[in-house]
């Protein structure tokens, strides 16, 4: 289609009839592949073992094809991850591999899709890790590691045949200074904001359509003839490029339309004019030069750009609450994107002294957002940094993306993942929230005032004590010198009980269980839950050294260290 003529007005119904087929198909063959598909990807590692369905892949590539392909306005990354996962999944339970093998197996997979889509194969392996699994663990790494690399390898070899990855090197020259930082720290700010209006936005409408339009197909026609409505009337093209230059942006499809990549593509390349600049001698096949522009072009861009930052994330969540199948990574990026690259023009209308080219804005925009929307801060920021290849402007990248998290953490403590999984009742403890417990010690959680028991105390005496502190399930037994020679457990005091034996003929010294070891109040409650597992017992008695000798201060019980537990996650969350 040359540029400047109009779509007809049939390509209204198109993403509705797309959202019709789609949300059918999905529902009749594999209701999990419809959404965003990473929220199931966690929930299956989290707790089904790792064990996705075989049919999951092929449902998911066909519906979000068909779904992105008739104009529903989410992303690609989302069903790479889930079919990706999927692959891994029922390779390893056709291997037979353990439940561990089976989850590694599927966070490889995810990070072999971020790979091959980004060509960012650290990033991959980040993903995987900080998003599926949840965890570090070096046992984990390894087999991620090699899924990422081999898929970036096949990737570039299938590339070399016509299959590029989501972006072009950006073949962009960034030099910074300090006077620029308080524009990306402000920059930060907002896109943590608007990272969580856009989760927010996205659940409520997800809500108001299941409960004002419940025929799911009466709501696929609905939702998609808005999606067609303001995809049709929103200007195809930016105002500054000419017919050449737009078919050099592929500016091809309404811009609200699918994926989003031409626009992403288009912000990236922002720049103000500058008599010293030089134009990139080598820039890929099909791209055009860098968009140069004076201040009228400017204020022409930013009233193109602008609204495109509130109607993307509008679209996106009106897709997907109409049964559509895709990801919101991408409109996250195209979130980032146009925001930071408004941002930067309105920092280079305003204060052009102190700010960078408004395509750097939107480079860090990415970053900033994708940090807010996923709450995973290190992926977002390899993924946009070996998006552009320059290493110098990893350093706005990290504090924009920092800050963006800490923002959007502090307003809605979930990420767009884990708020759907909690909507469905669902709260997991990954790997970071148990290292919430690295922080709590144990003498901020054991009982200092406690009973105890001499080794000649009679049976009598032990039913009191028990019977006047039934919360404490082991008694600690002393001897003359003050020491602690065992424990007497609840069980064992019951079997005794349960015979016939005599108050007199058995004194502590005979039921106590000697302890192996008591444990430092300088230790954090994971090493003690550690401890819990390795001796199966409630209570941990808790010893010091004073003047070189070991005296019990306190008792940990199971039952405290729990409730802390669930203290520290409810403040979290």
């Amino acid at each position: 289609m040359q540029h400047g003529e109009r779509l007809s007005y049939a390509v209204v119904v198109v993403p509705a009839l797309g959202l019709l087929v789609v949300s059918w198909f999905t529902r009749r063959f594999a209701p999990e592949a419809q959404g965003h598909g990473v929220p199931e990807v966690i929930m299956a590692v989290a707790r089904n073992d790792g064990r996705i369905r075989p049919q999951v892949s092929a449902v998911k590539i066909l519906a979000s094809a068909m779904c992105i392909g008739t104009g529903g306005s989410v992303g690609r990354e989302g069903p790479i991850v889930q079919i990706g996962s999927s692959l891994g999944s029922v390779t390893a339970q056709f291997f037979r591999l353990p439940v561990s093998g089976i989850k590694v197996l599927v966070a490889s997979g995810a990070a072999a899709g971020i790979s091959a889509t980004f060509n960012a194969p650290l990033a991959g392996v980040i993903f995987a890790s900080e998003i599926i699994l949840g965890s570090f663990a070096v046992e984990s790494l390894t087999p991620i590691v090699i899924a990422s690399v081999l898929a970036n390898v096949v990737q570039k070899r299938i590339g070399e045949y016509g299959l590029n990855a989501a972006f072009p090197q950006l073949y962009y020259r960034y030099v910074g200074s300090w006077s620029q930082l308080p524009t990306y720290l402000a920059l930060g700010c907002l896109a943590g904001i608007a990272a969580v209006l856009f989760i927010k936005f996205l659940y409520w409408m997800e809500d108001f359509g299941g409960k004002k339009i419940k025929d799911y197909r009466v709501r696929a026609v609905t939702m998609g003839l808005i999606v067609g409505v303001v995809g049709i009337l929103y200007p195809m093209t930016p105002p500054n490029l000419s017919e050449t230059e737009s078919q050099g942006h592929l500016f091809h499809t309404p811009a609200l339309f699918g994926v989003g990549y031409t626009v992403v593509d288009h912000s990236l390349h922002l720049d103000t004019l500058d008599a010293n600049a030089q134009e990139p001698s080598n820039l890929p096949s099909g791209r055009s030069k860098v968009v140069r522009m004076d201040r009228t072009a400017m204020m022409k861009e930013l009233l193109w750009l602008l609204p495109l930052v509130f109607l993307k994330p509008v679209l996106t969540s009106i897709t997907l609450s109409g049964g559509g199948s895709g990801g919101v990574f991408a409109p996250s990026l195209f979130l980032g994107a146009t925001l930071g690259g408004s941002f930067g023009l309105i920092c280079n209308l305003l204060l052009p002294g102190i700010s960078a080219s408004p395509g750097v804005y939107a480079i860090v925009g990415m970053g900033a957002v994708v940090a807010g929307t996923t709450q995973g801060v290190l992926s977002a920021i390899l993924i946009v940094y070996e998006l552009t290849n320059d290493y110098h402007i990893i350093l706005p990248i990290m504090a924009a993306a920092g800050l963006s998290s800490i923002v959007a953490q502090s307003i809605d403590p979930e990420s767009i993942y884990h708020k759907k999984i909690s909507r469905r009742g669902f709260r997991l403890a990954r790997g970071h929230d148990m290292h919430r417990m690295e922080h709590v010690m144990v003498r901020d959680v054991m009982i200092r005032d406690f009973p105890v028991l001499k080794q000649t105390d009679n049976l009598e005496r032990i039913v009191r004590v028990a019977r006047s502190n039934i919360h404490i399930e082991s008694l600690p037994v002393m001897n003359s010198s003050g020491q602690m020679v065992g424990l007497i457990r609840s069980e064992d005091l019951h079997r005794v009980l349960d015979t016939d034996v005599g108050a007199d003929w058995v004194n502590a010294d005979d039921i106590a269980v000697p302890v192996a070891a008591a444990i430092s109040p300088n230790l954090n409650l994971l090493e003690a839950l550690r401890d819990f597992g390795a001796r199966d017992i409630e209570t941990l008695p808790v010893e010091e050294n004073r003047d070189g000798k070991k005296q019990l201060v306190g008792l940990l019980l199971r039952n405290d260290v729990m409730r802390r537990y669930r203290a520290e996650m409810l403040r979290m969350h």
